[in-house]
């Protein structure tokens, strides 16, 4: 009865007929390059997960950082919007209350002329028909006018005073925007300089995880293996497709 003999699972040369059935390697220096080979791998595939999950890590935070940019530029450009809006309104009104108290106190300083002018005539004219009577009704009602014009001037005053306030109240929420918008600017920055602190961990993955692909069948790998060589294999063909459009 013939007895097949077996070979070196390291070189493949027989072993000596001899060997017990549990031997698997012909000499110790063969059994030293398995498991050297052995523990290269398993250092691999420590390293290669270990930079997939800084990689899945990054990516999550780049994308929340770029979606709260995303939000905050809204939020500026929404408020410069209403800003403008309010200051043009303001600038508005503050035209039209200006241009009708003007219009206003040039009537009544004419009407004050005309009353002082016909006052000056009227008491003329009293004074030689009676020197013993003045009627100084006219007086009175032109008084009158004069503080009347006083009190408009004085609500007209406070109503510039109060657009003013609205005014200085919208400068400074423009203020508070442009504090906001350099604050947006800064994260946009800061996520700039995490994707260049990222891309040696990227492409040190890239490296190994394409060592890993070309080290041999995929059916020889682990599950664990295949699914890193799987996530590499759709990561370059994304990258590849986005080079070829120019992104």
């Amino acid at each position: 009865m013939e007895t097949t003999q077996k070979s070196c699972a390291e070189c493949g040369n027989a072993l000596p007929s001899t060997a017990t059935k549990r031997r698997k390697f012909c000499s110790a220096t063969c059994r030293r390059r398995s498991n050297d080979r052995s523990q290269r791998r398993t250092n691999t595939q420590t390293t290669v997960q270990r930079l997939t999950d800084q990689l899945g890590a990054a990516r999550t935070e780049l994308a929340r950082k770029e979606s709260q940019l995303a939000d905050a530029r809204k939020v500026i450009e929404s408020e410069r919007t209403k800003l403008r809006r309010h200051e043009a309104r303001s600038r508005k009104r503050e035209r039209q209350h200006q241009a009708h108290a003007q219009r206003a106190i040039t009537a009544r300083v004419k009407n004050l002329v005309a009353t002082r002018d016909r006052l000056t005539s009227v008491t003329a004219e009293l004074d030689a028909a009676t020197a013993d009577h003045v009627d100084r009704s006219d007086l009175e009602t032109a008084a009158q006018q004069i503080v009347n014009l006083e009190t408009r001037l004085s609500t007209v005053t406070d109503r510039h005073r109060a657009l003013s306030g609205q005014f200085e109240q919208l400068r400074d929420r423009y203020q508070a925007l442009v504090t906001d918008y350099n604050k947006a600017a800064q994260s946009l920055s800061d996520l700039a300089r995490d994707r260049h602190r990222f891309r040696p961990v990227i492409d040190a993955w890239d490296t190994l995880a394409g060592r890993l692909a070309n080290s041999g069948p995929s059916g020889q790998l682990t599950p664990g293996d295949r699914e890193i060589v799987r996530t590499w294999a759709l990561w370059k063909s994304g990258r590849d497709r986005r080079l070829k459009s120019g992104q």
